[in-house]
């Protein structure tokens, strides 16, 4: 099988993922850049021809991308296309990947949370709760659909990311420092800095709690809580619901995808 590049395209940053063998086994290399400022279509196409060709010779590949940022979509295809002259899977709502939706507007989702969501119930095929903790921190809820078995978006909640809530105290106060983030050893913040961290840090830990608690009685039944997205690490050690961490489940997600439409496996 041939190599996949999966692209996503997110708020902060763009991620570049090589699959070398995207069938027999799920190791992949990564690369990311800042999403702004944006660049042109030559310029991605140099910087997505210099990460293929750290692991690949072949200029044969297959893409897929997810994107939050509409307006980067068109540099990144037309560089895709200029250098392997094929056009790549963008994920959407349309796409024919296994998953069905129970929401009212289906196609407002998030190319990323369809990801997470596929990779998701595909690892532990039963109902997921899967916190992507970002630019935002999103919460997808993913169920079964009955007799066939396939994964069905419930919904979920969004809430400001820890960065996001960090770079407003900053900005929209007058005496907040930028302080560094951590992991907060107490609730009880002792100064200006240990304070910020408790409340952004311990804040969302308890929010995303309350959120998954709220939707399991709405739901009537326990969901299996998965973290993930750059500030996973920082927000682990503090929620006491049992849970699994997953780094890059967006890109296997996209991974997962990309077999399901070509045929060559099954994302449930």
């Amino acid at each position: 099988m041939i190599p996949l590049l999966a692209i996503d395209i997110g708020n902060s940053t763009i991620g570049f993922c090589i699959f070398q063998n995207p069938k027999k086994n799920k190791k992949m290399f990564i690369k990311r850049i800042s999403t702004h400022p944006a660049l042109s279509a030559k310029i991605y196409k140099e910087i997505i021809a210099e990460i293929i060709g750290q692991r690949t010779k072949s200029k044969d590949f297959d893409t897929i991308i997810s994107s939050v940022v509409p307006s980067i979509n068109v540099p990144i295809v037309e560089a895709v296309k200029d250098i392997c002259r094929k056009k790549p899977i963008l994920v959407n709502h349309k796409i024919d990947c296994g998953l069905t939706f129970d929401v009212k507007t289906p196609e407002k989702i998030g190319a990323d949370r369809i990801a997470n969501a596929i990779a998701g119930f595909y690892y532990y095929k039963r109902p997921v709760a899967v916190v992507d903790m970002g630019t935002a921190t999103t919460i997808t809820i993913v169920s079964i659909k009955k007799p066939c078995k396939h994964p069905v978006f419930l919904g979920g909640a969004i809430m400001p990311g820890i960065n996001l809530m960090h770079r407003s105290l900053h900005t929209w106060t007058a005496k907040l420092p930028h302080a560094p983030i951590k992991t907060p050893n107490a609730v009880l913040g002792k100064d200006t800095t240990s304070s910020i961290n408790s409340g952004i840090i311990n804040g969302t830990a308890g929010a995303i709690e309350a959120l998954i608690k709220g939707v399991e009685k709405e739901l009537g039944f326990r969901l299996k809580l998965i973290l993930t997205g750059g500030y996973a690490k920082l927000v682990s050690p503090l929620i006491k619901k049992g849970h699994s961490m997953v780094p890059n489940l967006t890109f296997e997600g996209l991974r997962l995808i990309y077999l399901y439409m070509s045929g060559t496996a099954l994302c449930t």
